[in-house]
């Protein structure tokens, strides 16, 4: 809690990850002041904000504000409203009021640092995590906010250190044990990875974003089946989640279950219908159950959608491959060598089409992101990048 002598914020956020989590958690002090008109319509926005009710908060700190300029208080709250409604520039603004108005505050620093983050500065935000951090050297989330900044622009060294010390100030820091859940996987240590998420979960049984990460750690230690699970746990707090749909799909995919990794592709697709790769793993999943027909209608769409991508025409070459169309698969391979040089010179298709592995070993395909080489298996089951998975956004 604010402690009203010092006004040091101990507190913690809770649920999402990264800055998805919601900035109502920082316990703000409600000091005592006068029974005046604006403490009035102040003490009704705290209300209405603890019942999630922001519109209604805002105009309430609206009218605080506009009868008392330049308390600090108000316009930090009426940015956390404006932060749980996603309007980040409109919270920014407010916490620099509160900054301008009250500058020895370091709950201020750490909501203006989350709200910067939001916006993708991050360097910025990384002053102001600093700064908060200087106020007071136990604020868990600053250092957790550092650690995401960092992660975000690609240092991975100084976030891991910065969600380190996060942990060691508040092992219970669940954001923090996600993010540093992240970096260990992308450092290829599912294992560590897996332990800091199901930590996050013993302590928020009910974070559906912690099952997702966890999700993608299992999968990367080849366990679609509990993949699926921590999927099915997500879909639970999230059920219109496209993204865990697609990633549950890869898991059913790789267990040979194409007829689920088709359910799960085509719910992803009436969400985001412009999604190409969508499209492709859906034909994916079609070639499994062996529709090579629907299998190449999908592909179709995927080239149409997104006329640049290897695999894309690497797929199809091995469908006209089938139907006997070998000028057209050849063609097909040359657009596929044209967008990835680092395809082999020659490619043949395995000649037994019965073959069930043929997608991966004898097509070469690999990940739209991936690198290529001959031989390469595709991967594009595999996530490379949680940060966008989930949230209170």
């Amino acid at each position: 809690m604010f402690s009203r002598r010092n006004r040091v914020w101990n507190g913690g956020l809770t649920g999402g990850v990264a800055f998805a989590a919601t900035l109502l958690a920082l316990s703000i002090p409600l000091y005592a002041r006068a029974d005046d008109t604006a403490g009035s319509y102040y003490d009704q926005g705290v209300r209405q904000m603890k019942e999630k009710n922001y519109k209604d908060a805002i105009q309430s700190f609206d009218m605080s504000v506009g009868m008392a300029a330049t308390d600090a208080r108000a316009f930090l709250h009426r940015g956390q409203c404006f932060f749980e409604l996603g309007h980040y520039k409109l919270a920014k603004a407010d916490f620099d009021a509160a900054i301008q108005y009250d500058a020895n505050n370091p709950a201020e620093y750490l909501a203006r640092g989350i709200a910067l983050s939001k916006l993708n500065q991050h360097e910025a935000a990384v002053l102001d995590f600093e700064k908060a951090i200087k106020m007071n050297d136990k604020l868990s989330d600053a250092y957790r906010g550092l650690a995401d900044s960092y992660k975000a622009q690609g240092n991975n060294d100084l976030a891991l250190a910065n969600y380190n010390t996060a942990i060691k100030q508040d092992p219970k820091n669940v954001n923090a044990l996600i993010g540093r859940g992240d970096i260990m996987k992308v450092l290829g240590k599912n294992e560590d990875a897996l332990k800091d998420y199901s930590y996050a979960i013993e302590l928020e049984p009910e974070n559906g974003v912690a099952y997702i990460h966890r999700g993608t750690a299992f999968s990367g230690l080849s366990r679609p089946e509990d993949a699926v699970k921590d999927y099915d746990k997500a879909l639970q707090y999230d059920p219109n989640n496209k993204l865990v749909k697609q990633n549950r799909g890869h898991e059913y995919y790789k267990m040979k279950n194409a007829k689920q990794a088709l359910e799960d592709f085509g719910a992803a697709i009436n969400q985001d219908p412009t999604n190409a790769d969508l499209f492709y793993h859906k034909a994916k999943a079609l070639m499994q159950l062996g529709s090579d027909g629907l299998a190449m209608q999908a592909l179709e769409d995927a080239i149409r959608l997104d006329p640049n991508q290897a695999n894309f025409y690497l797929a199809r070459a091995f469908l006209w491959h089938k139907e006997g169309k070998s000028i057209l698969a050849r063609e097909d391979i040359k657009r596929a060598q044209f967008f990835n040089p680092q395809l082999p010179k020659d490619i043949e298709f395995e000649r037994d089409p019965k073959n069930p592995d043929r997608w991966k070993e004898e097509t070469f395909l690999t990940d739209v992101n991936g690198q290529g080489g001959p031989g390469d298996q595709d991967t594009s089951e595999d996530l490379k990048d949680t940060s966008s998975l989930g949230g209170s956004e």
